[in-house]
């Protein structure tokens, strides 16, 4: 695929001029800061061309493996010599940009089977292909004769367009070679064979674009040969050789009227698109690398140039090599000089650290003995803080302990003084009683109704009456003291199992067992004894009532213990 090479005048002259080369840095410098609103633009392509360069392996194991896949079909035995021609044919094609020498063995190879077969159409498909690797490896005299070889009244149509580029790709290489000496046959050469070439080729094609935009340069109509390139590149693919040629040429023309921002992005891009499409006989990235390194960008100029002789060297043409070969000694040589300017400060830098370090060292010391009297205050105030802190939380404690003593107290006093109202009640209550008893007894004693009386102390049926006001008695006073003792307890079973309250506030006999447990009465006996049950029924109606629990039935009674507490 053609591609336009730049002169390098600036590079050869460049190498005459090394003592001006920090002079230059620093003017290129300034005019970098003045285009630095395209700067980000070209900041993302640099990015993207260092990662294209740094996976180039992923872009060049297709090429090689379908290099392989051909080399491979071409070995089969008893392959005819059509086939074998063809397959030549297209590799000399795959190897023109990738490796010359390989592409001008094919391309011979090709000639010979064509000329076994007495196929002349092939030997020219041959002789063209080989003419332009043959002016690729800068072999400008044998690719001229090798295209005077050719009947040109033979040649098809797409023969003669391939047959007129290659023509003006020799001239063009030629050009670039001789750097500006006795160019004028070259070029009046170049133009015939262009004019024609347009002459033939379609107005919507590559061809057609590229060259028209060779032709506008040709006659400084830089404008018009912008409008052509950029209005074809939306048809090509961003990785492919044409995007390499088009960017190119573009870039020249940027570069022609002083944009340089734009020169360097498609630089660039053209860099990119050879990268991608394994194009190793290339100018872009090496054109990029003057401009950068012209820009004091050394180390990245540096890093292309060699990239570029790499390729240089990988595709094995003389022209490429010498001018890469011119371009990487001066950049070498401003990289190294950088390089010793940059030693030079970091030995600065590392004496002034030094120094540093010392001033550093005796303000630690220094600190370090502050840090250590510190530290010993700071050890006594921390002792002297554990202390009281001790002591304070034995205070706190002991405080806590005498609120809950006062708080268990305060419980009690009231209870008691509840109990000491009810029981006061109950005695005033049985004394009139017994006084009743006593005046009936008295007057059936006077009235000689011994009998009556003997029957009136033996009669039983006034007990289950007495205990019902007993426990009547014991239901209102406890339910004074503890009035959502019901409430509470139901707390503490599911609530399938809950007990309902009774309007007249009286307790069932199993709340009525938890109520003298609640105010101290654990003994089993004692409270089979209170309530008039046995001790069987007792601990029946506590296993009863500890199976609802809600909870653990474990501490159940302890909870029980606890109803009622926050209200003293």
């Amino acid at each position: 695929m053609f591609r336009l090479y730049l002169p390098h005048d600036r590079i050869t002259k460049a190498s005459s001029s090394l003592g001006l080369l920090r002079f230059f840095l620093i003017l290129t410098s300034l005019l970098s800061w003045a285009g630095s609103s395209l700067a980000g633009n070209l900041n993302t392509l640099l990015s993207e061309l260092d990662n294209a360069i740094k996976n180039e392996k992923e872009y060049i194991s297709p090429k090689e493996a379908y290099l392989d896949k051909l080399k491979k079909q071409l070995s089969e035995p008893e392959l005819s010599l059509e086939t074998q021609c063809f397959i030549c044919l297209n590799l000399a094609h795959e190897y023109e940009t990738y490796k010359c020498d390989s592409a001008v063995s094919y391309s011979r190879r090709s000639i010979a089977i064509a000329n076994e077969l007495g196929n002349e159409h092939w030997v020219n498909d041959g002789k063209i292909q080989w003419a332009r690797n043959e002016a690729k490896a800068g072999m400008f005299s044998e690719a001229i004769d090798i295209l005077n070889s050719i009947r040109h009244n033979t040649l098809t149509k797409s023969q003669l367009s391939e047959y007129y580029k290659t023509h003006i790709e020799c001239y063009i290489y030629q050009i670039e070679y001789q750097d500006g000496h006795n160019l004028d046959p070259l070029l009046r050469n170049r133009t015939l064979y262009q004019d024609s070439l347009l002459r033939i080729v379609d107005h919507s094609t590559f061809d057609y674009v590229i060259y028209s935009g060779h032709r506008y340069i040709a006659h400084t109509q830089l404008d018009s040969a912008e409008k052509i390139l950029t209005q074809f590149l939306p048809n090509v693919s961003d990785s492919s050789k044409e995007m390499a040629s088009l960017a190119s040429l573009l870039s020249h023309i940027y570069g022609e009227k002083g944009e340089y921002e734009k020169q360097k992005e498609y630089l660039a891009i053209s860099a990119i698109a050879d990268v991608k499409s394994c194009i190793k006989e290339n100018i872009s990235l090496r054109a990029l690398a003057v401009l950068l390194f012209q820009e004091g960008d050394l180390q990245r100029a540096n890093r292309y140039v060699k990239k570029s002789l790499d390729d240089a060297n990988f595709y094995n043409a003389r022209l490429r090599n010498i001018q890469t070969s011119q371009v990487l000694p001066i950049i070498d040589k401003a990289y190294e000089l950088d390089r010793i300017d940059q030693q030079h400060k970091l030995r600065m830098m590392l004496v002034l650290i030094s120094v540093l370090s010392i001033i550093l060292l005796v303000t630690i010391l220094l600190v370090a003995m502050q840090m250590k009297r510190l530290s010993r205050a700071n050890k006594f105030i921390e002792n002297a803080n554990s202390r009281l802190k001790n002591l304070n939380t034995i205070l706190q404690n002991a405080n806590r302990r005498q609120q809950e003593t006062n708080a268990y107290l305060a419980e009690a006093n009231h209870i008691k003084e509840l109990f000491i109202g009810n029981f006061l009640d109950i005695c005033t209550e049985y004394i009139e009683k017994l006084r009743a008893f006593k005046v009936t007894v008295n007057r059936k004693i006077r009235a000689g109704q011994s009998a009556d009386l003997l029957r009136l102390t033996s009669n039983t049926e006034g007990s289950p009456q007495e205990l019902r006001e007993l426990y009547t008695n014991f239901d209102r006073a406890f339910l004074n003291i503890y009035p959502t003792f019901v409430e509470e307890f139901n707390k503490l079973l599911r609530e399938d199992e809950r007990y309902p309250e009774h309007e007249d506030g009286s307790l069932n006999h199993e709340l009525r067992v938890f109520a003298l447990i609640r105010l101290g009465i654990k003994d089993t006996n004692k409270i089979a004894t209170f309530l008039n049950y046995t001790s069987r029924t007792v601990y029946n109606y506590r296993s009863k009532v500890k199976s609802k629990a809600l909870n653990s039935n474990e501490d159940f009674e302890e909870r029980v213990k606890q109803i009622g507490s926050e209200n003293f």
